[in-house]
């Protein structure tokens, strides 16, 4: 599932599939769905967690575009990524960046109901 998530003053792509996990195990050696159960007492290791599958999620959609492979997953490049956003960026687009994984297409705004839109009662 492919989205572009506002994080900061930036509109990052971001695209979820079936390799997302196994890209995030082989770049940072751990288990998403374990980290997640894992991080619900640890807001610090939830931050850093949300922060690695963007950061796997912005590559992915950056391959896609680009039809390149993707030979730059590492924990330098990882850092670099990281540069451009501000301390609290990632933190404040945990939830669009966690529904994105999820495949959850929620949106947080309500439906504008038009004026004709009204169910008329019998």
């Amino acid at each position: 599932m492919y989205r572009e998530i506002k994080v900061g003053e930036k509109s990052i792509p971001m695209l979820a599939n079936g390799a997302t996990p196994i890209r995030y195990r082989m770049t940072f050696g751990k288990d998403i769905i374990s980290e997640f159960e894992s991080v619900q007492t640890d807001t610090g290791k939830a931050s850093s967690s949300i922060a690695e599958l963007a950061f796997i999620m912005t590559k992915a959609a950056e391959a896609q575009s680009e039809h390149k492979a993707m030979t730059t997953l590492n924990q330098e490049s990882f850092i670099e990524w990281l540069e451009q956003f501000e301390p609290l960026d990632l933190v404040l687009a945990s939830e669009d960046i966690v529904n994105l994984y999820l495949g959850n297409e929620q949106t947080l705004s309500e439906a504008k109901k038009k004026a004709g839109d009204a169910v008329s009662e019998s």
